[in-house]
């Protein structure tokens, strides 16, 4: 009962929230973050629909659709970095790339495990895929954090109600997946809750903060972070430009 509360608590807000952003155009300036929320809504109807109709499904669906959603929010992620780091353009840059291959790496990690794997299990090899993604999305939040607060990087409103949100559920996704698998913890029901409240309060804070469109605060001409990028580049352009030379001249210098 009280799970299906927090269900229909949920879908009401992310419906309130998706039209708000059609009303005040946040999606225009948000698609990724709005994509990730219109898909979590269609993917909780989709639930509902299996768990009523064939709720033999429900299990694997619910895994396979958990997977989607953390993959999805990735571009949750980039837009943050994005808009963060609008006036970095090479940071930003860098951070894609790098962010890309980390999915790209985690991917790769779980599905090796699984095919090495004499007894292979969707379920669990979906939910540690899940729990791997999660925990890479926490420390890229954590480092975009880290990175703002060291070079004192204005961010408005709506960025910070994204970021704060999202960090949110995802971080209490990666303790509830960690935990979750252990033996103490699983045979205990309110466990189950402990995700779902989390995302309830992401939505609070996203209905607060993305309720209008909020202008972004004024940049610095020429960022500290930039200037510090350029010059990590172009020293790394001068040791990689050693380094071909070496090679060319059969590693004489």
């Amino acid at each position: 009962m009280f799970n299906q509360i927090l269900w229909w608590m949920g879908n009401a807000i992310e419906a309130l929230i998706l039209a708000r952003s059609i009303r005040g155009k946040l999606y225009e300036k948000y698609p990724a973050f709005y994509f990730y929320l219109s898909t979590v809504f269609l993917i909780e109807l989709l639930r509902f629909a299996s768990y009523t109709f064939q709720p033999s499904l429900h299990r694997l669906l619910y895994w396979y659709t958990e997977y989607l959603v953390a993959t999805v929010g990735y571009g949750v992620i980039l837009e943050i970095y994005r808009h963060a780091l609008k006036s970095s353009p090479g940071a930003a840059r860098m951070a894609r790339i790098f962010l890309l291959g980390m999915l790209t790496v985690v991917i790769l990690n779980v599905m090796a495990n699984a095919l090495a794997n004499p007894v292979w299990s969707p379920a669990t090899t979906l939910a540690e895929l899940e729990r791997d993604l999660r925990a890479i999305q926490a420390l890229l939040l954590f480092v975009i954090v880290a990175l703002l607060a060291y070079y004192r990087v204005p961010v408005g409103r709506n960025l910070k109600g994204i970021s704060f949100g999202y960090g949110l559920y995802v971080c209490t996704s990666v303790m509830s997946l960690a935990f979750g698998s252990l033996p103490a913890f699983a045979l205990r029901p309110e466990w189950r809750y402990v995700q779902r409240m989390a995302y309830l309060g992401a939505l609070f804070i996203w209905g607060c903060t993305l309720w209008s469109l909020q202008p972004d605060p004024r940049m610095e001409a020429e960022p500290s972070i930039e200037r510090d990028y350029s010059l990590i580049a172009e020293q790394t352009g001068r040791v990689l430009s050693k380094i071909r030379s070496y090679f060319k001249m059969g590693g004489e210098l």
